[in-house]
């Protein structure tokens, strides 16, 4: 090894990449033979500090760092550790026969080779050296060392150096993304990497700072104890390893990779001096010249706190470092424009350290860092000019930035820098919303004091105080985080008009839903817990949800400036509570205490209506073309639509119908080209939309114009066109039948249904379970007078006594003409049982002349008796009465008299008439007989005594089936002919005696007219990898977190299996099947008594079901098929489809789905345009984890798991897709008492639904909601997006017609009419 004095720094000198490699890979060739003794090592270093202002020196530095760091992660954590940095070529420094311990001594000698890096942001350091003096002294225009024109190029050579350094980090903290970093198998403690790297990068990230390091110390004892300093910094030997190989070659250019390669350096990177130097140039720099690299710095410390594991603790010296440090950088001032680097982007609205920050530190407020809040005042500024600030838009014309290092790397264009900055701060943003009020205190809990001590680091004074925090500095004022709360409302309503990238967006509506849904509900508890001390004032009170605190807040030092508005940067574009619609709700005269903290402008009913009002113009106007931000803003319209605040305006809720309408109809408008399946999904989830808005607020059908809006709507979704349309009217039968869709047409009728049956009824008095009637033929037949109670029935047996028609080809109608039992009066009555597309109904109706409140009671004795006979009876006369006048025989008779023949002659003129004469005679002696008997029974009768007359019997069979028909107008000749070749007439009768009716009219009833899905929930200990480990959590209360057994009552409310007469998530014959596999097992207290078993977590509203089970280990064998796991398997058992005994039960009586395959369904099913598949979007789950160490997210078992999902309805073979159709929502409770959420989807061409979004955080008070939401809509966006699913009334229309096929009578008009005058029976 050379001298120190043969190492000559002299700007002349030329020394090639080849021969700079051969420097630093030297010492590693030479230990393995024979280690160098410590003054090789001195001399080897003093030349490389004296050669480190030197491009080439710093790259080969790099590599080889990068090399020996990647060795000795391997023989670390192993060789599947993925630390991305050196392979190949690199390697080949590291003699392969080096043991582990000499890679380890030679890895920390060379780390440590250059000295401190920093230091090369000091040009007065880097020039103490001999050839500088001697240069200077040597130059007439030199006058001071510091002065040489090669220095120019040391902010380069600095970020090169940060970025070695930082990539080293990187690679001990493992993960190539943010959420990825703390997810990775013993990886090193964030301690230990700041044991190594933190006075490097501490000392680097406040560079043009107030705040100077104190001196660093040389010794690796006085190393190790200045740990103990909050702001010691500069260590030259605690520092650590890390790779220059996969760096960006600048943070402020905004990489897509952060990892981007420096090892292709060009040939001159070897040279002393920066490209295009001369030296007739002197050096002039300044510290914000080095702002790149401290730019770097400031990233690498934000990943690396970033990376801290649940439980994980950091040292208080290391996280003050760490706040003063981003604080500084957030308060960096943006340059001008004219002293900006060339290469700078000049769309970033901040600064460059700013921009890191933003950048890699958006999971700071998404751990448990001990506080974190006290950078809150420093980063509102820095969010509201990245997301406010509308004259930093990125200019469409400009070039790619060109990295400011010397690799050459370039990095992204202008645009997507400045939209990958505001995604940043949009996480960021989402991450301290909930802030204000989860530790805001309620009024009410201020004259309370608890029983018990409250968990934290807290006492109880501190939480009843408002929550105060002081901002890092010396000023000492401190500001209370309430105040934060409407800027930050503000700041997300301006972000959202201003921002135009669909996942931005998307991300944005999950942050405006939480915080409506968050103030509404902190407001209702406020005024219940308000409500219920005025009751009993002695009585404890339990404080707010989410009243535990983060540690030692109060104790950090904090602040020497005042919160500067919103403002701030010149964004001036912040909206304020004067921009709200005039149409806002009332102000109340007597305002509650809660308004006393929650000012009038962000108070819940406020904010329902600015996020309304901003939706829906963005809706129309912006989002209409973009399907996944529309179905974003739906669902967030469909989420406002469940919530009601005090005091809000019916006219909002008008007016977003009316806006939805407008929607609808602006998208049906549009032209051929533009309909795609994207475009029809947006319209059906309008359509659904505006049916939960009109069954959250009923009162809007009271409205003449809204009911008139919504049915121009329907009518256009049924039929393509409206009737009134730019001034001409088309009438019914004129207009072709034309829409836009299928699918369309299938919502549009569902809101018809909605609208004409459902609004104002729903949620019934018997719960919201019941849409549909539970009355069938066999408990209609037992109320009958005609019916034995003693006499066996079963539906086969009911069924004859019915008549069944079906009218449009859509509509089953069973009438009973038998009277009910409680029905007394004798008026044609029949029952009738109506299954339509969606639901079924039970009418008895009665034929009467009057209504009922007209007509008069009516008795119906069986001797109503008779009047008294009169004695009186007058005087008899017996009078032979005479036909003619007695002058008749005393008038002489003439000839015209004797024209006509006697009555003998006439009958004895032939033996005919002389025969037939007789045989009257003879029935008139008959009948004189007859009359004579009846003479003489009468007289004995007299003798007797009088018999009274009774009342006939009241007639019971009047046809009423036949008269119900005919006043319906279905019993025309019209209605009984077909309208075409293999047309149905508008009423058919079926025969209800053939094979196979009852068991179709079962699967009928068996159809659900809603949509039901079901939501699987598990508990991930820590560490927990196994299926059976995580099965085996929710056996027990004491293995899980009481905040799951709240988050589960959240979800819905638990019901009973058996008695439920809903979903209740399995199909019938698994849910037997499951039930007698659980009969004998011991009861759960842990959420396992939720598995469905015995009980199960349920949530319905007018179109949609949901069940969520807790799935727990189970020991008994059941039929393949089942999907559930064998004795002792932890993984699956089964084969993929369900068995055929099995599969004919489901798809008969309990599935939602036809599985009938005969041609009659499968013309029925091209006739609507779609497959006939039996479990379109079942194959689809959704799982609800909760897990308690966030890193284990990464190792779930999800295809282990997946077997327990089973609900009989899948295809065969769901489980063997690749990717599996999977949505998985991971819960994490953090410390403070909020909950950080992770959304992953497999499968889905559509984005993850919301209102949660990944990495958002979420408050105690609205996580059950927020997660029922959500699943709800990845259900629902999974059946937008595929092609053969078919709606549940959609599946009965198809069944009805399908009933249709097979047992339609074949009879002509005469005989249709003759049929109705027999009885069903015969």
């Amino acid at each position: 090894m050379l001298p120190a004095s043969s190492f000559v720094d002299c700007p002349q000198v030329r020394v090639t990449n080849a021969s700079l490699l051969l420097l630093c890979g030297l010492p590693s060739g030479a230990c393995d033979k024979c280690f160098p003794p410590p003054p090789l090592w001195t001399a080897l270093r003093q030349g490389c500090i004296e050669w480190r202002h030197r491009r080439g020196l710093v790259f080969q530095w790099g590599r080889v760092c990068s090399a020996l760091t990647a060795k000795v992660l391997t023989f670390m954590y192993g060789s599947e550790y993925k630390h991305g940095l050196a392979g190949g070529d690199e390697l080949s420094v590291i003699p392969p026969t080096m043991t582990n311990d000499c890679v380890a001594q030679v890895w920390f000698r060379l780390l440590h080779i250059l000295g401190n890096p920093v230091e090369l942001s000091k040009h007065q350091v880097i020039s103490k050296t001999p050839a500088f003096l001697k240069f200077a002294i040597s130059s007439e225009a030199v006058v001071e060392p510091c002065q040489h024109p090669c220095l120019s190029a040391l902010p380069e050579i600095f970020l090169s150096a940060i970025k070695v350094v930082a990539s080293l980090a990187d690679a001990f903290i493992g993960g190539e993304e943010d959420d990825g970093r703390s997810g990775v198998a013993g990886k090193a403690k964030v301690n230990s990497v700041l044991h190594l790297f933190g006075p490097w990068l501490f000392e680097a990230a406040l560079i043009n700072t107030n705040l100077s390091p104190s001196p660093a110390p040389h010794t690796k004892s006085e190393t190790a104890s200045s740990v103990s300093g909050v702001l010691s910094t500069g260590s030259t030997s605690n520092t650590s390893l890390a790779g220059a190989n996969k760096r960006p070659s600048s943070v402020y250019s905004m990489g897509s990779d952060h990892r981007k390669s420096t090892i292709d350096a060009p040939a001159s990177a070897a040279s002393g001096a920066a490209p295009g130097t001369s030296f007739d140039k002197l050096a002039s720099l300044s510290p914000a010249d080095f702002e790149a690299g401290r730019a770097e710095a400031l990233a690498a410390l934000c990943r690396i706190v970033s990376s801290v594991s649940t439980g994980e603790e950091i040292l208080p010296v290391y996280l003050s470092r760490f706040y003063i440090a981003v604080r500084e950088g957030l308060r960096t001032p943006l340059p001008p424009p004219h002293k900006r680097h060339p290469a700078a982007n000049k769309a970033v609205p901040c600064s460059e350290s700013a921009a890191a920050i933003l950048l890699n530190g958006s999971n700071l407020f998404r751990v448990d860092l001990e506080g974190v809040i006290t950078l809150v005042p420093a980063l509102l500024p820095v969010l509201t000019a990245v997301l406010v600030d509308r004259t930093a838009r990125p200019d469409k014309k400009q070039p790619d930035a060109v990295s400011s290092s010397s690799t050459g790397v370039s990095g992204e264009s202008g645009t997507d820098q400045y939209l990958a900055l505001r995604r940043a701060a949009t996480t960021m943003l989402l991450s301290i919303l909930p802030l204000p009020l989860h530790f805001q205190v309620s009024c009410a809990a201020l004259h309370i004091a608890p029983t018990a001590p409250l968990p934290g680091a807290y006492n109880y004074l501190c939480m009843l105080q408002e929550l105060t925090i002081k901002e890092v500095g010396v000023s000492g004022e401190r500001h209370k985080l309430s105040q934060f709360r409407p800027q930050l409302l503000n700041l997300l309503s301006a972000a959202l008009q201003s921002e135009t990238q669909p996942h931005t967006i998307h991300t944005l509506l999950g942050g405006l839903m939480f915080c409506v849904q968050d103030a509404s509900l902190w407001e209702a508890m406020d005024s219940v817990s308000q409500h219920n001390y005025s009751l009993s004032e002695g009585r404890d009170v339990h404080t707010p949800l989410g009243g535990e605190s983060v540690s030692s807040l109060y104790g950090a030092t904090v602040g020497d400036q005042q919160l500067s508005s919103l403002t701030e940067g010149g964004s001036g574009h912040v909206m304020d509570s004067s921009s709200l619609p005039s149409s806002g709700p009332p102000s109340s005269t007597a305002p509650s205490a809660s308004q006393l903290v929650v000012s009038a402008a962000d108070c819940g009913s406020t904010l329902v209506v600015r996020s309304i009002y901003l939706v829906c113009h963005n809706l129309i106007l912006s989002w209409r073309t973009d399907v996944n931000v529309s179905l974003a803003g739906l669902e967030l319209l469909a989420g406002l639509a469940r919530l009601h605040p005090p005091h809000q305006d019916w006219l909002e809720s008008k007016r977003a119908v009316k806006w939805l309408c407008d929607y609808i109809v602006y998208q049906c408008s549009r032209p051929p080209p533009a309909h795609s399946k994207d475009l029809h999904s947006t319209i059906v989830a309008a359509f659904q939309t505006c049916s939960v808005w009109l069954l959250s607020h009923p009162s809007l059908l009271l409205d003449q114009d809204c009911l008139a809006i919504l049915l121009e709507v329907i009518e256009l979704g049924i039929s393509g066109a409206k009737s009134q349309n730019k001034g001409q009217v088309i009438l019914k039968h004129e207009k072709a039948l034309k829409p836009a869709s299928l699918r369309v047409r299938d919502a549009a009728e569902a809101l018809l249904s909605c609208v004409l049956s459902q609004v104002g009824r729903l949620p019934a008095s018997c719960g919201v379970e019941l849409v549909s009637s539970q009355l069938d033929e066999c408990l209609l037949l037992q109320h009958c007078n005609t019916w034995s109670a003693h006499d066996p029935l079963t539906l086969n047996t009911a069924t004859q006594h019915f008549r069944y028609y079906v009218s449009q080809n859509s509509t089953l109608l069973a009438l009973l003409e038998q009277p009910l039992g409680n029905n007394q009066d004798p008026q044609p009555s029949v029952t009738a049982i109506v299954r339509g597309p969606f639901g079924r109904s039970v009418w008895s109706l009665q034929l009467r002349h009057l209504p009922r409140h007209r007509s008069a009671p009516s008795h119906h004795s069986t001797n109503p008796g008779r009047p008294l006979p009169l004695n009186d009876c007058g005087v008899k006369h017996n009078v032979k009465p005479q036909y003619f006048p007695d002058s008749v025989d005393r008038i002489p008779q003439c000839k015209a008299d004797k024209s006509i023949p006697s009555l003998e002659s006439v009958i004895h003129a032939t033996e005919k008439s002389s025969a037939e004469h007789e045989k009257l005679l003879q029935i008139l002696d008959h009948q004189m007989t007859f009359e004579d008997q009846l003479v003489k029974k009468a007289a004995s009768r007299e003798c007797e005594g009088e018999e009274e007359c009774s009342a006939p019997p009241v007639c019971q069979e009047f046809q009423t089936a036949r008269l119900l028909l005919t006043h319906l107008g279905l019993l025309s000749v019209d209605s009984l002919q077909c309208a075409g070749e293999g047309s149905v007439p508008d009423l058919v009768e079926l025969d209800s005696s053939q094979t196979g009716f009852v068991r179709d009219l079962e699967a009928l009833d068996a159809t659900n007219n809603r949509s039901v899905d079901t939501v699987h929930v598990f508990y991930v200990a820590a560490g927990q990898t196994s299926p059976q480990q995580i099965l085996n959590n929710v056996v027990s209360a004491s293995s899980v977190s009481s905040h799951f057994i709240e988050l589960l009552g959240g979800l819905g409310w638990p019901v009973t299996v058996t008695s439920h007469p809903g979903w209740s998530g399995r199909s019938k014959h698994h849910q037997q099947l499951f039930s007698q596999q659980h009969s004998g097992e011991a009861r759960y207290d842990g959420g396992g008594e939720y598995c469905g078993a015995q009980q199960a977590i349920y949530w319905s509203d007018a179109s949609s079901e949901l069940a969520f089970l807790v799935p727990t280990p189970h020991h008994a064998a059941l039929v393949p098929g089942d999907g559930l796991s064998l004795e002792g398997d932890n993984t699956s058992a089964g084969s993929d489809s369900l068995s055929a005994a099995a599969a004919t039960t489901d798809a008969d009586a309990a599935s939602s789905f036809s599985s009938h395959t005969s041609h009659a369904s499968q013309m029925s099913s091209r006739r609507f345009g779609r497959q006939n598949t039996a479990a379109s979007g079942h194959d689809h789950k959704v799982l609800v984890v909760w897990l308690e160490n966030y890193s284990d997210w990464t190792t779930f078992p999800t295809s282990a798991l997946l077997p327990e999902c089973a609900t009989g309805l899948e295809c065969a073979g769901w489980r063997d897709r690749n990717p599996p159709l999977v949505s998985i929502i991971f819960l994490h409770p953090l410390e403070s008492g909020l909950f950080r959420v992770k959304l992953q989807s497999f499968g889905n061409k559509l984005n993850v639904a919301g209102p949660l979004v990944s990495g958002q955080v979420v408050s105690r008070r609205v996580l059950g909601s927020l997660v029922r939401q959500t699943a709800l809509n990845m259900a629902r966006r999974r059946r937008l997006d595929c092609d053969s699913y078919q709606p549940p009334h959609v599946r009965r229309k198809l069944r009805i017609q399908e009933m249709v096929q097979k047992y339609r009578f074949d009879m002509t008009e005469p005989e249709f009419y003759s049929h109705l005058f027999t009885s069903p029976l015969c």
